[in-house]
């Protein structure tokens, strides 16, 4: 009887020996890291996939669910990593969000009043598009309530004009150009809504903003020159704004130093000396500081202004008769 239980208790140290080195093995193979790569634009579906198939997770469903309700949905990267056989599903995500490859971007500064002209070739000079791609993003259809303000005519040389919200914004390199286009646009949004402004007037107030932004060069006279604007309408005179002429005859570049005589005949639906009313459209994409204006227009008598030689600081003098604007113009 006790060789028996002898011979048991030995089988059986055998066999937990046998378990122990098992499992020492079994923790031995899986020490060390796994190089997994995950090619760029894989979803989570994709990202379990791969974890499954270099054994670093057990359930795709479980790594899917847990992922929903964690602080790195939406945050993990492609590229190539390197994760530890044991590591938990906190740290696989935790390795996935920080490491691997992390896209180029590129910083944009669009100055206040920049026309989509000048936008367009800054995006071109910086390598984000090319002006095939860019001409091509503006006509497409984006999903926003404002842009039905924007009215169909022919005179309107670009849609986009005045909607483009001048800002520094950071782009992926690889970014397309209809994306770069609806990131302005809803930082442009985000702008005007607080104004409650009715889209029955928007296009119209962007319209007067964007001669603010290109007039104004001092922050106090946005709202004078938006009631100088409002008072020659009321008149039905012409605004006769350079910034119109400038914009017709440059091609939307604003790169001409002069304003001539002859340039105050152009043809172009933009020029306020010509023609009585707005101009067609916008002729920059203004700050919000010229909508606020341009909304909020100061009361005056005002009907004209010129540029403060004497001063030059880029103020202007503000008169309410044409004999008064010439005197003070000597």
């Amino acid at each position: 009887m006790k060789r028996k239980r002898k011979s048991f208790v030995f089988k059986l140290a055998i066999a937990i020996l046998i378990l122990v080195l098992a499992n020492n093995l079994i923790h031995a193979l899986k020490k060390g890291a796994v190089s997994i790569s995950i090619p760029e634009g894989a979803n989570s579906v994709q990202i379990s996939e791969v974890l499954k198939e270099n054994g670093l997770i057990k359930s795709k469903s479980y790594f899917l669910a847990r992922l929903f309700v964690s602080p790195y949905r939406g945050k993990l990267r492609y590229g190539t990593f390197k994760i530890d056989k044991n590591a938990s599903l906190n740290s696989i995500f935790k390795t996935l969000a920080k490491d691997g490859a992390k896209k180029n971007t590129v910083s944009v500064t669009i100055p206040e009043g920049y026309s989509v002209e000048m936008i367009e070739d800054k995006l071109i000079s910086l390598g984000l598009c090319t002006k095939a791609e860019f001409e091509a993003a503006l006509l497409e259809n984006y999903d926003y309530d404002f842009l039905s303000a924007i009215p169909n005519s022919r005179d309107i040389k670009y849609r986009l004009q005045g909607f483009l919200y001048p800002e520094t914004y950071e782009f992926y390199a690889d970014a397309s150009a209809k994306t770069i286009i609806d990131t302005m646009l809803k930082e442009f949004e985000k702008q005007i809504l607080p104004l409650n402004i009715k889209n029955n007037t928007l296009f119209d107030i962007v319209t007067k903003a964007s001669m603010i932004e290109r007039e104004a060069k001092i922050d106090s006279e946005r709202a004078i020159i938006a009631g100088v604007i409002e008072n020659r309408l009321k008149q039905n005179m012409r605004l006769q704004i350079d910034a119109t002429v400038a914009y017709a005859v440059s091609d939307g570049r604003y790169d001409r130093s002069k304003i001539y005589y002859k340039d105050l005949e152009a043809s172009s639906k933009y020029n306020t000396y010509k023609y009585k009313g707005l101009p067609a459209g916008p002729i920059c994409c203004p700050a919000i500081k010229s909508i606020i204006a341009a909304k909020s227009p100061l009361l005056h008598k005002y009907l004209y202004y010129h540029t403060d030689t004497v001063k030059n600081d880029g103020s202007h003098i503000f008169t309410e008769t044409f004999s008064q604007h010439t005197s003070t113009a000597k």
